[in-house]
Parts: C-alpha cells; structure tokens; sequence
C-alpha cells in the first residue's frame, strides 16, 4: 500500500471517528434538552377546558415523551448506519480502481432504482423529520395555526407530525409536506399573546366612556396578564359606526382564547347597560335595508380565532 493511501485512511478513520463522537453527543443533548422541556410544560392544550380524561395532561406529556424517545431512538438507528456506511465508502475510495467498473456501475444502479422509487416518500419523510427535530420550527407542546387549524404539537415522529387541534381533534402531516408549509407559531419565542377584541359603537357614543367600559373589561378577566395597562384604539370611522380594539396581555395563547371570550361577554353587558348601540349599527350597509335587530347591541367582529365549520381558524 503506497504512503498517500496509508496517509489518507489514517485521516479519514480518525476524523471519521471524532465526527461520530461529535454527532453521538450532540443527538444525547438535544434529547436531554427536548426532555427537560416536555417535563416543564404544565399544558397541552390550545384551549383550556375540561375533559372525560383523566389527567390529559400528564397523558399528553407521557406520550410526548413516547414520541420523543421513539424519534431519536430511530434517528440513532437511522443515522449512525448511514454516517458509518458513509465513512467505509471514504475509506474505500482509493482502492475503486481495482474494483470492475461493470460492478460499481450494477451497485450504484440498484441503489438508485431503490431508494429513487420504493422508498423515496419514506427517504422523504425520514429526512424532513430529522431536519425538523434539529431546526425546530416547532417543537412538541407548541401552540400553532396550521392550514386553518388551532391546536398544539402533540407528536413529531421520523415520518409524521401529530398537531391536537382545539376541539380535540387529530391532524397528521407527514414531515415533507410539513417541511414546506407555513404556519404560525404562538410559543416558538415565549408563550405571550397579546390577546385583542374587536367591536363597534355608535357615532353618538362618549368615546372615553366607551374606552373606560372597554378597559374594565379587560381588567375583569382573571385571564389578564396585568404587564401593562389594557391598549385602546379607534380603528376605522365608518359611516355607519366606529371600529375600536382593546387589546391586553395573556400568558399564553390558550389563556388569550378565553380572555377574549371573557372580555367580549362583560363588553355586551356594558354596552347594553351604558345605552350604547354597536354592531347591528355597522351591519345596515344598505340605505333601504332595515334589520329586525335594529336595538341589538351585541358586541362582534371578526372572531379572534375564527369562525367557521370547522371551529376557531387562527388566534389573534
């Protein structure tokens, strides 16, 4: 065997050894991170509520915890063969020319038919759940709205994503698609949400009357966080009637779903008994169109985590 080749697997064996060190105890700390985390979080849930469960969260956190153990056992079992297969083909490199060009053609053939059709979705998936294990654009407990779904990360596996949406239900994606998708995450950063509600008053309302209504309001709830003094704007002056926000602090985006709740309900009450007329005022866009409802004095807008058939779409 020449110098250069007794040379280059010298090196390529010793760095090959200290890169799997490297990978070895980099996996061991993300999954001692992750676990520590997942053992931290008191919820998991997008909207408090009761339920036929007992403990849901302590299940929840036990089958997280399933989920993150079975993850990086797979990426263990997946990723070190592949690194030590890689690291015999580098070692190997110099000694090719003795090898029939026919045989290295008919190898690297097969393995291409293979991985190219048989298993590319599942190369496919298995890729993109380690590269969201590593990146974590989302990680296992967060809150997050995703294709019109309000739920939190329930499971992150080697080939799939479990979010359990608000009202309980279960929504998979498979990592690639996941990989390509937006979505918005309410605790990737902190699980603060400044929570706010939207309705409308009259032209002829006392505006600091309506600010001073509107703040209580928000002070009511036991869901304020109380970080700062509740916000009050004047959002649009339309013919009809004035557009007005309150917005206030909630601990997490769970807690800003009730609040804004809790809020709206005092703000119907007040308003009723304050004399203000709100939201049926600004639905009579037609001149020649009178509603039935003309003294309804329900406080409305768009609800901050949607509406529609399929439940609250995105928090706000």
């Amino acid at each position: 065997m020449e110098l250069w080749s007794q040379i280059y697997l010298g090196v390529v064996g010793a760095g090959g050894l200290v890169l799997l060190a490297v990978a070895w105890r980099k996996v061991r700390g993300e999954e001692q991170a992750r676990r520590g985390r997942l053992e931290g979080l008191r919820r998991f849930d997008a909207v408090r509520t009761s339920t036929p469960v007992d403990a849901p969260a302590e299940q929840a956190r036990e089958r997280s915890l399933e989920s993150l153990d079975t993850r990086f056992a797979l990426i263990r079992r997946i990723f070190f063969p592949l690194s030590v297969c890689a690291w015999t083909v580098l070692m190997v490199v110099p000694f090719l020319g003795q090898i029939p060009a026919t045989v290295v053609s008919l190898l690297a053939g097969a393995v291409t038919v293979v991985v190219g059709f048989a298993a590319r979705p599942l190369v496919e998936n298995l890729i993109a759940g380690i590269v969201i294990s590593f990146t974590q654009p989302l990680r296992l407990g967060d809150t997050i709205t995703i294709d019109g779904e309000f739920g939190t990360v329930e499971e992150i596996s080697t080939t799939h994503t479990m979010i359990k949406a608000w009202d309980w239900r279960r929504y998979l994606i498979p990592n690639a698609r996941l990989f390509e998708k937006e979505f918005v995450n309410y605790s990737i950063v902190d699980r603060h949400q400044w929570a706010y509600v939207e309705f409308w008053v009259g032209h002829a309302a006392d505006m600091e009357r309506v600010e001073a209504l509107a703040a209580a309001a928000m002070r009511s709830s036991e869901h304020y966080l109380p970080i700062e003094e509740p916000t009050f704007w004047v959002m649009e002056m339309q013919q009809q009637a004035i557009k007005c926000w309150i917005a206030g602090w909630a601990a997490s985006a769970s807690l800003a779903w009730t609040l804004k709740h809790e809020v709206r309900s005092t703000l119907i009450r007040s308003l009723r008994e304050a004399g203000f007329q709100s939201h049926s005022i600004h639905l009579q866009l037609d001149p020649g169109t009178a509603l039935s409802a003309a003294n309804d004095l329900s406080v409305a807008g768009p609800a901050p985590l949607g509406q529609g058939a399929g439940g609250p779409a995105r928090p706000t």
